[in-house]
């Protein structure tokens, strides 16, 4: 407690914020890990059953968007005011491509209101929906950013980035793996920095002669100059910072 009471306003400060982060960080990292949804354009859409089928929900951007996936497979896509869909889709062996009929791949044909989006042939491995057009080659190969920012197909065609793609309805038809954000590993390094930068406050003069120990006699006798002092000052808000931020990436 005497340590305590030497420390000034800033110091005492600095240890009232880390206290404060490992605290709330320990109940948002639990309620974030136990949260387990869907994950498409940087989001968590969360999962509720609606009118016998299943509703992922959440926000992408500022706005509300939901997949609905009702009993029959049927799928809809609402983002803010647009709409897209609904998906449909059904098994057929003659979209397989040739000489893949034994490597564990489904025959699908996807329709989006009526129109054709893809036809051929679907294989999950390690958890990840692998698609093959008829002819065998690779398929749903995505989109890409010009340099004025404009998402484009791979024709140079501009496209609207929320349209789902077909491996993403598939995956939702066919129950998708669920996941969560966060990562314990954010949560403890960010506590060890904390725990560290405590250790430095709380010590910082014990710290700084036994640094010195290595380089000059006495040094115990040695007083922090007024640079040493200030970037004491520097090196403890850094941490902090860096700590704030470690919880913070952790929890994406």
């Amino acid at each position: 407690m005497e340590r305590l009471r030497r420390l000034d306003r800033y110091q005492k400060g600095v240890l009232l914020v880390l206290a404060a982060m490992v605290l709330v960080f320990s109940v948002l990292y639990p309620v974030a890990l136990s949260r387990r949804g869907y994950a498409y354009q940087g989001a968590l859409l969360l999962p509720r059953q609606e009118n016998g089928g299943t509703v992922y929900a959440g926000s992408i951007r500022g706005q509300q968007a939901a997949f609905a996936v009702q009993e029959d497979g049927t799928v809809t896509f609402r983002y803010g005011s647009r709409s897209y869909g609904p998906y449909t889709a059904r098994r057929d062996p003659s979209a397989l491509p040739p000489g893949r009929e034994t490597d564990g791949m489904t025959g699908v044909e996807l329709r989006r209101d009526g129109e054709l989006l893809f036809r051929g042939g679907v294989q999950r491995l390690g958890g990840i929906l692998f698609l093959y057009n008829e002819d065998g080659s690779p398929a749903d190969t995505g989109f890409s950013v010009s340099f004025t920012g404009v998402l484009t197909d791979e024709a140079g065609n501009e496209i609207d980035a929320m349209v789902p793609s077909a491996a993403v309805i598939l995956d939702l038809m066919s129950g998708p793996a669920l996941t969560h954000k966060g990562s314990w590993t954010g949560w403890f390094c960010g506590v060890l920095l904390c725990i560290a930068t405590a250790v430095s406050i709380l010590f910082a003069d014990e710290l700084f002669r036994w640094g010195l120990r290595f380089q000059i006699h006495n040094a115990e006798l040695a007083e922090p100059s007024e640079w040493e002092l200030a970037s004491r000052y520097i090196g403890w808000t850094v941490l902090a910072l860096a700590a704030l931020a470690v919880f913070a990436v952790g929890l994406q």
